[in-house]
């Protein structure tokens, strides 16, 4: 049985707080992780996320929220791109239509304003998910791991960071985009426009002729007495024409995730291939797995 038929599609910009709210907490009742939010929390979210309200899209079934898909928009180098930040269905609304009807608004919404490509990460596991996105057109382009680390890390366990070959300097996070080997194609919350919106930090790597030779995107929490209570890792990027990565990336590490002997957590954010190395290094440093993604895009105009 279907109610597609029922279904009403708004845009979350015409509606009101107390409808996103609780469809954001019902919708994700039995995900894989505890989404729950206040309304204070959920307001901050789509700011600090960069989500639009006039992009978002809330199913309502019988005048009641069933579902929703939140979106964001940005330029990123020469083409809008489009992010999927978040996406549920009420659990006595799911297999009816809700999810299949809120997709295609989405897309549908994305060509009205030009969008180009269109990204979103879905949990590995979430199969009747992907499942969804693939139907309508979204591919699998990437494996993306995040790690945690609690505690002190060995200095032991590392590799010298390069020795003397490299250093390691602070720079504004959006100078990464001028870097020729950045990429475009990671996950949202990793671009260095978010990190930029979320006061995040960046460095370089650089080498003795003073060429960068990679570069990493990473966060630093401290809590109310100023004391560091977790660095996490989005992204840490080795020139690819290097044939030195490991020393590059290891440099980078060292350096973000000093000193060494603080307990805190050091974790890693959806880091995909571009930072596979990094992956490679912290598994050895002793971080453990614990939650892989997909990174599905789909393309909805030609590139030019």
């Amino acid at each position: 049985m279907t109610q597609e038929q029922n279904i009403e599609i708004r845009r979350l910009s015409n509606c009101s707080f107390a409808d996103a709210h609780k469809v954001w907490n019902e919708g994700f009742l039995g995900y894989f992780v505890d989404m729950t939010l206040t309304l204070d929390d959920y307001l901050a979210r789509l700011q600090r996320e960069g989500l639009s309200p006039d992009c978002s899209l809330i199913a309502f079934v019988a005048d009641r929220p069933a579902g929703f898909i939140l979106s964001g928009l940005r330029m990123n180098g020469a083409e809008k791109v489009a992010w999927n930040g978040g996406t549920a269905v009420l659990p006595e609304f799911r297999r009816t239509g809700v999810g299949n009807a809120l997709l295609s608004a989405t897309l549908n919404r994305y060509r009205e304003l030009d969008v180009e490509v269109a990204s979103l990460e879905a949990i590995s596991e979430n199969h009747n998910a992907i499942s969804l996105y693939q139907k309508f057109g979204y591919e699998v382009v990437d494996r993306l791991v995040s790690l945690q680390h609690q505690g002190q890390l060995q200095r032991q366990l590392t590799t010298a960071g390069g020795g003397s070959s490299y250093s390691v300097k602070p720079i504004a996070v959006a100078a990464v985009s001028e870097l020729a080997f950045y990429p475009r194609m990671v996950p949202w919350q990793g671009q260095w426009q978010s990190m930029a919106n979320t006061n995040g930090e960046a460095l370089s790597v650089v080498d003795a002729a003073g060429v960068t030779a990679g570069y990493a995107l990473y966060r630093r929490k401290r809590d109310e007495r100023g004391t560091l209570v977790s660095i996490a890792l989005f992204q840490c990027v080795p020139d690819p024409q290097r044939d030195d990565q490991e020393a590059i990336v290891t440099a980078a590490l060292e350096y973000l995730y000093s000193p060494f002997d603080l307990e805190c957590r050091r974790a890693t954010y959806n880091l995909g291939s571009p930072s596979q190395a990094a992956d490679q290094i912290l598994r050895r440093w002793g971080f453990a797995f614990f939650v892989e993604q997909f990174h599905m895009v789909i393309r909805l105009r030609s590139a030019n």
